[in-house]
């Protein structure tokens, strides 16, 4: 008897992990671009403020996947196109985001902007894109207010707006078409 449920219970466990299998490939592709600093002040682009920007960033996308999701890479194209032009070019065109991205098979983007207006204050904002219709389906931005050295204060809001994605998606997975 004993073997007979042993048995049934290791049929029944394969099933749940196939079934966790095939949860994974259902979950939606997401393509997660770093943040790039749009930083206004006198002295842009100070080496301190670009390593924040690179926590803010690596954090971010570290609490996305920790939280179960799909994160695809960017498409190739991607880092030519930021460095020709302005840090907020593929925030502010997302036609373009989503051509750049095409050949992922993305079904949202991740967009992220660190707009620092003054010495005192970086403002992260994301926007999440809806590639099959085109469309923004969440804009967030929180205020970070700490030293260069406050790597906390960083961690936590990145791992914040990670929360905020994953509540979107959640939400999105399970809306009715």
């Amino acid at each position: 008897m004993r073997l007979i449920v042993n048995g049934l219970l290791g049929i029944l466990l394969g099933l749940v992990a196939a079934g966790g299998v095939l949860a994974a490939e259902d979950r939606p592709k997401v393509v997660v671009l770093a943040f790039e600093l749009n930083d206004l002040t006198g002295l842009p682009n100070a080496p301190e403020e670009l390593q924040r920007i690179e926590l803010l960033s690596t954090t971010f996308k570290q609490e996305l996947k920790a939280q179960g999701v799909n994160m695809v890479p960017e498409g190739e194209r991607v880092r030519a196109e930021i460095e020709r032009n302005s840090p907020t070019y593929l925030y502010d065109n997302v036609e373009t985001a989503i051509e750049l991205n095409k050949e992922t098979g993305a079904d949202y983007l991740i967009i992220g902007v660190a707009l620092k207006p003054t010495y005192l204050f970086v403002y992260p904002r994301i926007i999440m894109v809806d590639v099959g219709k085109r469309a923004v389906v969440m804009s967030r931005y929180m205020q970070l207010e700490s030293s260069w050295s406050d790597q906390q204060t960083t961690i936590r809001t990145a791992e914040k707006l990670a929360q905020l994605v994953k509540a979107r998606l959640d939400k999105l997975g399970t809306a009715a078409p």
